[in-house]
């Protein structure tokens, strides 16, 4: 059975009434296409809701059924219009999102801030985590979409570039690299080199540069930023990192210098989302924000030293 919500409104309308006149006009109808609506649903549901007399109108024992459940069904209704047109107007919804953690440090939380405090009633939800991670989160739909630096099948998402990240070699401020503008990989010879986590993006691009530097290996191998930062800032050495990681090494007051190697592939930023599937209204507001909002690197970055008297290892 298949009855219009506008049908059960038009029962109820004459249900509270009870003149035919008055609950036509109530629902901006004429008395005679009143009429046969109330016939309509009455013939739907095989049997007579009203008894009718030239003066009055009641309701039959059927009628004074369908009643509540005719109520329950039109709040039902209202509240599930309600519902979409609060996720169409970003008043309520969840967004879920992937990002590495270079980009989830500082950029990335300025741009979801921005976006609570516009919507307010909007869940943001955020997972921190590296590339082989990222795509499987978009794969099985635990996230709206997600940022990524490396992606090595782009026909399995639909993908669009952010923005380039250039590398800088991070050092303390009075190394003798720091006054630099610029530097080339081969430079680091004779370095002490902490390297971040092996096998990662950022390592595979590195590698085959700094395997014809004679670097000093320091046996570090991190995979949390802020250890490497910490290290570096007591003069255990230096590393090379995305230009977007620069925030976890500059809150102590490191030096950064861009890599400037024509033949070094630079990092990128990438946004992707599942092929095929449409993202909520929220989520497309968030995507928006972040594509409005691209960080801009400067070629060099040299903060101010916040610690004094460092001194460099080896």
């Amino acid at each position: 059975m298949n009855i219009a919500p506008r049908l059960l409104q038009s029962f109820l309308a004459l249900a509270h009434c009870r003149n035919f006149t008055e609950a036509a006009t109530r629902m901006h109808m004429s008395q005679s296409a009143f009429s046969q609506a109330i016939a309509r649903l009455e013939s739907q549901v095989g049997v007579k809701l009203f008894d009718r007399s030239t003066r009055s109108v009641s309701l039959t024992p059927e009628g004074k059924l369908l009643v509540p459940m005719a109520t329950r069904l039109e709040r039902d209704i209202a509240l599930m219009f309600q519902e979409l047109h609060d996720h169409a107007d970003r008043k309520k919804g969840k967004v879920a999102i992937a990002a590495p953690p270079g980009a989830s440090a500082d950029w990335l939380p300025r741009v979801m801030a921005n976006f609570q405090r516009r919507h307010p009633g909007i869940q943001l939800q955020l997972h921190d985590t590296y590339s082989d991670r990222i795509l499987e989160l978009v794969r099985n739909g635990t996230v709206d979409f997600a940022l990524n630096r490396e992606i090595e099948r782009p026909e399995e998402f639909d993908v669009c570039k952010l923005f380039d990240d250039p590398h800088y070699l991070v050092c303390p401020q009075d190394h003798p690299l720091a006054k630099e503008k610029s530097i080339r990989v081969a430079q680091l010879a004779g370095e002490n080199y902490i390297h971040l986590l092996r096998g990662s993006n950022l390592w595979q691009r590195l590698y085959p540069h700094l395997s014809r530097v004679a670097i000093r290996d320091t046996g570090f191998e991190l995979n949390n930023m802020s250890t490497a930062a910490g290290l570096i800032a007591n003069g255990m050495g230096v590393t090379i990192v995305a230009g977007q990681s620069l925030f976890n090494y500059q809150r102590l007051g490191l030096a950064a210098v861009l890599v400037s190697d024509a033949d070094l592939r630079n990092s990128g930023l990438y946004l992707l989302k599942r092929r095929g599937h449409s993202l909520s209204v929220a989520a497309q507001g968030l995507r928006e924000m972040i594509e409005a909002d691209k960080p801009v690197l400067p070629a060099t970055q040299r903060p101010a030293a916040r610690r004094q008297g460092r001194t460099r290892a080896g």
